[in-house]
């Protein structure tokens, strides 16, 4: 009995922190959830599920990115809905506005409010990343471009990135008397970078593997045998 009473503690405070917008803590708190046994394996793939989406909605930054890589890597995760735009999200993709309506149909009414800027949580999770993906891409860019990729306007692309370079959560330095934004790639960044990459490739050839595997192992099998 007290280790219900205890759980269902566990499963309030997860709800709150959702609720308070602190996504990062309740994307822990979820996936804690998701490991207790307890629970039948529907109920922690539902505690998975959230825990992505509260992920998803983080704000965009290293820490963010070390909960996406826990999440993408347990052998779990393909099965929740917002599968699609984690992966998208963990393997640093610029999203589109299509695959972001895509995941809004997903989310609770709390997590789709509108923020004191006039944005909701979900556009400035999406612009956020995709400006840590422009980082990637680009070792400069006028903040005009930066707007366009960004499907915002260059005065909002200008403000966020100063914003994400203030809190350290993007490497960088705007220049505003010449309207460009250098992003930082020095030596180490560009190994950890690589090697992030390699990991990737790595990862989703283990992935097309496992799938193939899982629908055609008489190929699989003969293939081994030469």
């Amino acid at each position: 009995e007290d280790e219900h009473l205890y759980l269902q503690y566990r499963v309030c405070f997860a709800r709150i922190k959702d609720y308070k917008r602190d996504f990062l803590n309740a994307a822990l708190k979820y996936y804690q959830l998701s490991h207790v046994e307890l629970v039948n394996e529907d109920e922690q793939l539902l505690s998975l599920g959230e825990a992505c989406k509260c992920a998803l909605l983080a704000k965009a930054g290293p820490q963010r990115s070390r909960m996406l890589a826990t999440l993408y890597k347990d052998d779990r995760v393909s099965k929740v809905p917002s599968f699609t735009m984690l992966q998208a999200m963990y393997l640093e993709r610029l999203i589109p506005k299509r695959e972001r309506e895509a995941f809004r149909q997903l989310l609770s009414e709390h997590q789709t409010a509108t923020t004191s800027d006039g944005s909701t949580v979900l556009d400035r999770a999406v612009v956020e990343h995709n400006m840590l993906a422009a980082s990637r891409l680009y070792t400069y860019i006028s903040i005009e471009q930066l707007g366009r990729l960004l499907e915002i306007g260059a005065e909002r692309a200008e403000q966020i990135v100063a914003k994400m370079i203030s809190e350290g959560r993007l490497k960088g330095h705007l220049d505003q008397i010449a309207g460009l934004v250098d992003f930082e790639s020095d030596a180490a960044n560009t190994q950890l970078a690589f090697d992030h990459h390699i990991n990737i490739a790595c990862t989703t050839v283990n992935d097309s593997l496992e799938a193939i595997a899982a629908r055609h192992p008489d190929w699989i099998k003969a293939r081994s045998r030469k």
